[in-house]
């Protein structure tokens, strides 16, 4: 099986980058709280991002491209909808024609991503040609590029750590005939889920939980 075929876990595996403990780990954080395996291994500590970004460098071949101010032109930007450029973490940033081919250079964290490549070649018609950049660079890059995202906000939930951990309460009886009671709104429910996921995740990170305890949770 070539590199290129092999999913981004199993060639650091065989490059002695990550061990098996540190790629389940990863594995198990990306079932919980998506992403790609690459983010995974670098919000655990496990490989720096400027690593992860130099070893894919070596690995494929593929130049590392500094986006920091750099402006794309629209005729470039238009190949890509917004919408997958945020979906997938990449940017269009040149353009270049080679033998009656239109090759259109993508800055991307991960080259082994072949579902975004194979999806971004047929969107836009053109043979993709990845190139390396740091995942906030990309963010950053978007944002300035195509214009920033529309910022989502969101009612605070007033409610302690204690409160979140506390054990159920006991169901209340049922109301007597002709009386509605009050029932907890759909987005205070999802607020409180979505505390919880991060206090568990917090806890994760700091070490505090183990990726066999992770399944447990759920």
């Amino acid at each position: 099986m070539s590199q290129k075929n092999l999913k981004l876990g199993e060639i650091l595996k065989q490059a002695g980058i990550i061990d098996d403990f540190q790629l389940n780990s990863a594995l198990s954080y990306q079932r919980h709280w998506g992403g790609r395996l690459g983010e995974s291994l670098i919000r655990l500590g496990y490989i720096s991002e400027e690593k992860l970004q130099g070893f894919l460098a070596r690995q494929f071949e593929l130049p590392r491209i500094e986006l920091a101010g750099r402006r794309i032109s629209e005729d470039v930007l238009q190949y890509i909808p917004v919408e997958k450029a945020r979906e997938f973490n990449v940017i269009p940033v040149e353009r270049r024609e080679m033998s009656g081919t239109i090759h259109l250079v993508v800055a991307m964290t991960d080259p082994t991503n072949l579902l975004a490549i194979d999806t971004l070649q047929f969107l836009t018609g053109c043979r993709i040609r990845p190139a390396l950049a740091a995942a906030e660079s990309i963010v950053q890059a978007i944002d300035r590029n195509y214009g920033k995202a529309p910022e989502i906000v969101q009612e605070s939930l007033d409610i302690s750590i204690e409160e979140m951990l506390a054990p159920p309460r006991p169901a209340a009886a049922p109301a007597a005939p002709g009386r509605s009671e009050p029932t907890v709104p759909l987005q205070a429910f999802r607020q409180l889920q979505e505390r919880h996921e991060n206090l568990v995740r917090i806890l994760f990170e700091r070490g505090l939980l183990q990726a066999k305890d992770l399944d447990d949770l759920v």
